[in-house]
């Protein structure tokens, strides 16, 4: 699965493929790079999805991460590795508005083409 939005001057590339029988989910835009990761699985004993997230320092994408890895381990089932990176140079907060808006969308949009 792979799929793109571009946002103003920045476009977004959300790209999942199976491992096995989990999911390596990879969101990126301008500078393509990992800014954070997380790891999303069903908890067999309590039916809740169980989540960690990690960053590199300076790097704000734990939000998309966490939120990409959660959404699709709960509707899929699987363990899910959602890693994020995006990067655009003197970037303004309307700018970030939007593109999270559109990382949500994209996320959401993705899971009509999981099997």
């Amino acid at each position: 699965m792979k799929t793109s939005k571009t946002i103003g001057r920045l476009t977004l590339v959300l790209e999942g493929q199976d491992v096995g029988n989990d999911l390596l989910v990879t969101l990126t835009g301008g500078k393509a790079h990992i800014g954070a990761a997380a790891l999303a699985y069903p908890d067999k004993e309590t039916g809740r999805i169980t989540a960690s997230v990690m960053s590199a320092p300076g790097h704000k994408e734990e939000e998309i991460a966490l939120y990409g890895a959660k959404t699709i381990s709960k509707e899929t089932n699987k363990t899910v590795l959602f890693a994020a990176g995006i990067h655009l140079d003197d970037i303004s907060a309307e700018e970030i508005e939007e593109i999270e808006k559109a990382c949500m969308e994209m996320i959401q949009s993705c899971l009509k083409n999981l099997d």
